[in-house]
């Protein structure tokens, strides 16, 4: 029999991850039925069921829908996740919603956070654009956190 019959055949599994290497580029919308790891650029939105990781050498410009998201690159933009996760390589510039966010030793946050449950339907081309932490009225709309270990 060939390696292509029979009973000895692979069936997809449902929990797979998705990965966008290094040195690729995605330009669009991303629908993910499970986990998305992002070690290459992805400009626009990213929709993923379960998780999305942002490696060391991912970035990503645009807004991320899913239930947790761990980000150990770059991203700028709008995050919605019911958790967050911000390690020690991570560079965040935007609006984050959650009501579980974390920022590990040396992660570095610069934005506005609002709890998950003031999400709104932003048009994101509008955020992004015009995205200035000066223009927030008071001290209390400003949060800007930058952690290091120098």
């Amino acid at each position: 029999m060939g390696i292509f019959g029979g009973q000895n055949r692979v069936k997809s599994q449902s929990a797979t991850t998705t990965l966008i290497a290094e040195g690729c580029t995605i330009n669009g919308k991303l629908n993910v039925a499970n986990q998305l790891q992002i070690d290459g650029n992805v400009e626009g939105q990213i929709e993923v069921k379960s998780q999305v990781k942002i490696s060391v050498s991912g970035n990503v410009l645009g807004e991320i829908i899913t239930e947790r998201l761990i980000i150990n690159g770059g991203f700028e933009g709008i995050g919605r996740a019911t958790y967050i996760e911000i390690l020690s390589c991570g560079r965040v510039s935007g609006t984050l919603y959650s009501d579980n966010l974390s920022i590990e030793a040396g992660g570095k946050f610069m934005g506005v956070t609002h709890p998950s449950d003031n999400v709104a339907e932003p048009d994101i081309h509008d955020k992004l654009s015009s995205l200035d932490i000066e223009d927030l009225e008071t001290e209390e709309d400003q949060v800007v956190l930058i952690n290091s270990d120098s």
